[in-house]
């Protein structure tokens, strides 16, 4: 039995390392509630990655929900500069007051490594509706600046509109910190109506879903992301490896969709 069950874990390593996962879903500094995580810098995050056989990825900080968007936008520059990792930077609607100082923030953040945007409407008090982040949605459309959200931050009917405004906008809807899968029947919908809508993997969890809907959507409307260090990435990274589905989908869920969404974005 121990014999099988170490043949079965080195033919999982030696699928992982054909492709070459991207994460979209990685954070640094203490998690806003209790986790049975442990080691929140940038020196553990890189260690996990070299463990996991992850290449590298999207990197947020929790102080941008717990303490200041700037500030935490600030402190994970600093700590990703010279790294191969890619910022997810947060944003608020008054960094767009004057809409040419948000404009300038951007191209500056962009400049030093920020390849995606997070939004956190529920948590920070505001709507991404035009009347209040207007001016924020603009400039990262004009951007091409993937924007995040989770499900439980933003009702679907604004994802909805969010989609529609922005048509050439990347959107990514994630599954923290409640599972996404009892909302099929809306992201269905939504992955039929809005072809900027993409899904992130780690809580999208129900039986052959990930094959589900590359098969009726394609494999280039889901992105690896696993939510580390909150939860372990085996999870996430089985889901593509063990996948009913092709190489090709498997390299684009991985990391290929994450990286052509990434080379997209442009200064503004």
């Amino acid at each position: 039995m121990h014999d099988r069950l170490e043949t079965m874990v080195e033919q999982y390593r030696r699928t992982r390392a054909e492709f070459r996962f991207l994460d979209s879903n990685l954070w640094l500094g203490r998690p806003r509630n209790p986790e049975f995580a442990s080691g929140f810098d940038i020196e553990a995050l890189q260690g996990r990655l070299v463990r996991y056989g992850i290449a590298g990825g999207l990197v947020s900080h929790f102080a941008a929900l717990t303490y200041g968007a700037e500030w935490a936008n600030e402190r994970l520059l600093a700590d990703l500069k010279g790294t191969n990792l890619w910022a997810a930077v947060t944003l608020v609607p008054e960094m767009f007051q004057p809409p040419d100082a948000g404009r300038a923030y951007l191209k500056e953040v962009i400049a030093r490594g920020a390849r995606a945007v997070r939004v956190f409407p529920v948590t920070h008090n505001f709507t991404l509706r035009g009347w209040c982040s207007g001016a924020l949605l603009d400039a990262v459309a004009e951007a091409r600046l993937p924007l995040i959200v989770w499900h439980t931050e933003v009702s679907w009917e604004e994802i909805r509109s969010l989609c529609e405004s922005y048509p050439a906008l990347p959107v990514i809807v994630e599954g923290t910190p409640k599972k996404i899968i009892y909302h099929s029947r809306l992201y269905y919908a939504l992955l039929e109506r809005c072809p900027n809508l993409r899904l992130e993997l780690h809580n999208l969890v129900n039986y052959l879903g990930v094959e589900d809907i590359a098969a009726r959507f394609g494999a280039n409307r889901l992105v690896f992301g696993s939510y580390m260090p909150v939860y372990d990435p085996n999870t996430s990274l089985m889901q593509v490896t063990h996948a009913r589905l092709t190489p090709d989908e498997k390299a684009r869920i991985a990391g290929g969709n994450l990286t052509e969404i990434a080379a997209g974005v442009r200064s503004l």
